[in-house]
């Protein structure tokens, strides 16, 4: 089932018109929202994040999309859905309406469901990380929101299949670290945890607030650290892992010829997972 402005059809009848300008022109914004026996989790962050992202590409907000009315049309996919239990995660797409001159005081909104969550799935597979060095993110607001403009994302998913990788490191422009080509990257060096600044380009989203929350508030001995990497920084590091909120906290395993551990990896991904249930 899918939520169209508020109407809630079948996958069958979920269409977008050809003639969506943000469909052409790459605006559409996302965000992933998780829902667990008809809460939304984290809301009031989704709201303001998916809100600022609107203003940045100088989207109308109109009167009506309030954080009760976007809240109850969460729910009311849930139930439609016929989920009772379990965390579904939920993407949520916006974008202009049709016609540059329909009404502008109007955006239109997409919500279905991406799937079952499990933060606690075994990493015993390999995971093998690379740097993708064919194109470079750039920085600055537009950098830091969730549009449909993927392409270094796509590009780089096809070179680590190619190449037999699982993913790669993207660098901004500067030739510093900005994510993966999954999420954001997280680096564990002694008792502290760092991670790229919004300013290097990376991804700007609540699972990643969470995150860093989470390890300064109830990861005892460690603090996290916002802070520009380079390439160097990845062979010093004792632990990696990449964080989305598709699949919770990912282990990295090997990165060229360094092989990484996961001690303090995998305590940091119980304590997310106790957020989400």
């Amino acid at each position: 089932m899918v939520n169209i402005n508020g109407q809630i059809l079948p996958n069958d009848d979920a269409l977008i018109s050809l003639f969506n300008s943000s469909l052409i022109s790459g605006d559409f914004i996302f965000e992933n929202i998780i829902l667990n026996k008809e809460r939304v989790l984290f809301f009031e962050d989704h709201y303001f994040n998916l809100l600022s992202s609107m203003r940045i590409l100088k989207m109308k907000i109109p009167m009506s999309f309030t954080p009760e009315y976007l809240e109850n049309e969460l729910k009311a996919l849930y139930v439609k859905s016929g989920f009772v239990t379990g965390n579904k995660l939920m993407k949520v797409l916006i974008c202009n309406p049709v016609l540059a001159n329909e009404n502008i005081n109007s955006v239109e909104f997409y919500i279905y469901t991406v799937g079952d969550l499990n933060y606690l799935k075994d990493d015993s597979v390999k995971y093998n990380l690379d740097v993708f060095k064919d194109y470079f993110k750039n920085t600055g607001l537009l950098s830091n929101i969730s549009t449909n403009n993927q392409l270094i994302n796509k590009i780089g998913l096809r070179y680590c299949i190619e190449n037999d990788f699982n993913d790669c490191i993207v660098l901004n422009n500067s030739k510093v670290v900005s994510e993966t080509l999954n999420g954001n990257v997280f680096f564990i060096m002694e008792n502290k945890v760092f991670t790229p600044p919004l300013k290097d380009g990376c991804t700007n989203n609540v699972i990643r607030s969470k995150i860093i929350e989470l390890i300064n508030s109830d990861i005892e001995g460690y603090t996290l650290i916002e802070q520009s990497l380079s390439v160097f920084d990845i062979q010093k590091s004792d632990e990696l892992f990449v964080l989305n909120i598709e699949f919770g906290i990912q282990s990295v395993n090997k990165f060229r010829k360094k092989t990484f551990s996961s001690s303090i990896t995998e305590i940091i991904k119980t304590k997310l997972n106790s957020l989400i249930v």
